[in-house]
């Protein structure tokens, strides 16, 4: 049995893996085509056409390019009259701007659990904190791997709440064959630079609610609504750089996303048989993955998680741990967050699969999915030297 390289044997790989964010020929026509127009800003042409493009790959007949993923959300609260006093149910296992977005409206954040092997929020823990103040379900489909839309829907409709899908790791994944954003009842995603449609930063709210895009809209630019009239708004517009990169990039996504799913069945029939690995499950609804990230457990007895990823990285393939519970980061205990939303906050529950989950989480990020398979092969073989060693 070989050494682990963690313990001073040979690591398994000592290549590299693809650089992200790819670019090309295209994204720096389309940028010196901005830089010519001399229009550089403010619903410009790349920006409009793009929005719409956009709309068309998700499935909706209605987009907004804004300037981060932050703002898509914070503006969809907005467009929805979401303010203080109001609760959105939230998952706790996301980055700290799906509540902050909540909380900048004024709203309270509520945390359900989610679905210990997806990461994804749970639709029967949703049921549980649903309150007379409850207007919305926040729904963000975690490493790319889509909610179960269907429980959500069912609870959400029962309810009279809207459903809000935060898409920032879910472009090109699909539910049913319907594109994450096209779902709920209004979809947030973001263009930051690890995303797997990246243009540095950048936005898009997406929805088929004509009344929600129109208030969304007057929000976004400054407050300029229909028939002249001006309204209370920010500004949230994205500028035509961000567009003029992102048009290039979507031309990309359909085979990136094809290729990191290939990465993705190679790696889940690699480990399968491993000791101590949990996967995620193969839900014949789950019909498209963008590959995000692709995450795993490692609940080996003889070391943690933290182990097994140093471990891991010691044989030359990158990996890190998942996400910290929200309610458990200083954020929620910040004077700013009562400032915003009027209220201390308060975790009275004990979310039992996130906890575990916080702990056990493992992931690979879009880049080492973007490998060739053959990479991809010595990603495997240094997961199963680690999973049988420790």
């Amino acid at each position: 049995m070989k050494t682990l390289a963690v313990n001073g044997g040979t690591p398994i790989y000592n290549g590299s893996f693809p650089k992200w964010p790819q670019w090309g020929a295209k994204e720096e026509a389309n940028l010196m085509k901005v830089a010519e127009s001399n229009s550089w800003g403010t619903l410009g042409r790349f920006v409009l056409s793009f929005s719409k493009r956009f709309a068309e790959f998700v499935g909706v007949p209605h987009a907004i390019a804004v300037n981060s993923g932050t703002q898509a959300l914070e503006l969809i609260l907005h467009g929805a009259s979401i303010d203080r006093g109001d609760e959105v149910i939230v998952s706790p296992y996301t980055f700290s701007a799906t509540v902050s977005a909540i909380a900048h409206v004024g709203a309270m954040p509520v945390f359900a659990d989610v679905d210990e092997r997806t990461g994804n929020i749970d639709a029967e823990s949703v049921a549980r904190h649903i309150t007379a103040k409850t207007k919305a379900v926040m729904a963000v489909h975690v490493c790319g791997y889509p909610c179960d839309m269907d429980a959500l829907k069912a609870v959400t409709s029962e309810h009279g709440l809207m459903l809000i899908e935060d898409c920032a790791h879910a472009h090109g994944s699909s539910w049913r064959n319907n594109r994450c954003g096209s779902i709920g009842d209004a979809a947030g995603f973001s263009f930051q630079n690890s995303k797997v449609l990246p243009a540095g930063e950048g936005g898009m709210i997406t929805t088929g609610n004509e009344d929600l895009f129109e208030r969304c809209w007057h929000f976004h630019h400054a407050g300029r609504a229909s028939g002249g009239k001006t309204l209370m708004g920010t500004n949230g517009r994205m500028a035509e750089w961000e567009a003029a990169v992102l048009d290039a990039q979507l031309d990309k996504l359909p085979e990136q996303c094809a290729h990191r799913q290939k990465s993705i069945r190679a790696i889940m029939q690699g480990m399968a048989d491993l000791p101590g690995i949990i996967l995620p499950p193969e839900d014949p609804r789950v019909t498209a993955l963008s590959g995000y990230l692709f995450q795993f457990q490692w609940k080996g007895r003889n070391a943690s998680r933290n182990e097994f990823v140093n471990a891991l990285q010691a044989e030359g393939i990158p990996c890190s741990a998942g996400y910290v519970p929200l309610y458990r980061m200083g954020m929620m205990q910040d004077p700013a967050f009562e400032k915003a939303t009027g209220r201390k906050f308060e975790q009275n529950d004990v979310l039992a699969a996130t906890e575990e989950l916080s702990k056990t989480a493992v992931w690979f990020t879009n880049n080492v999915l973007l490998a060739d398979a053959e990479i991809i092969d010595k990603v495997v073989q240094a997961v199963r030297k680690v999973a049988t060693q420790l």
